[in-house]
């Protein structure tokens, strides 16, 4: 299943030949009840944080945390806009005093697409 949903990057989901791809994502805020705006991790040297706006939900009544951490399940556009649907999500919940890594999320990304049946 992993090789056929594959974790992609935010700078990679404007160039991808593939209709659904995973992301891991902190969601920023929830604007209105059917869009998302989310940061992504995209370089681990310089742990720059690509901002996605234009997100759009399946189910409106969702709510999401803000801060908080998710991988979603996506679905590129099909009529050329920028931005993507989602289908469904996984919150990545995190302890007290434990934060997201963003090299740990950028190596992921790396690691999933060199071994992609491993996850």
């Amino acid at each position: 299943m992993s090789s056929e949903t594959p974790r992609l990057s935010p700078s990679e989901i404007s160039n991808t030949t593939v209709s659904i791809f995973r992301l891991i994502a902190q969601v920023v805020s929830q604007p209105t009840q059917s869009t998302l705006i989310l940061k992504s991790p995209n370089d681990a040297k310089t742990e720059e944080m690509i901002t996605l706006n234009n997100v759009k939900l399946t189910v409106a009544d969702k709510t999401y945390e803000v801060d908080q951490w998710y991988e979603f399940i996506c679905r590129a556009s099909d009529s050329g806009d920028i931005g993507f649907l989602v289908l469904d999500s996984v919150s990545c919940p995190l302890t007290e005093n434990e934060s997201m890594s963003i090299k740990g999320v950028v190596a992921l990304q790396n690691l999933a697409k060199r071994f992609p049946d491993l996850y």
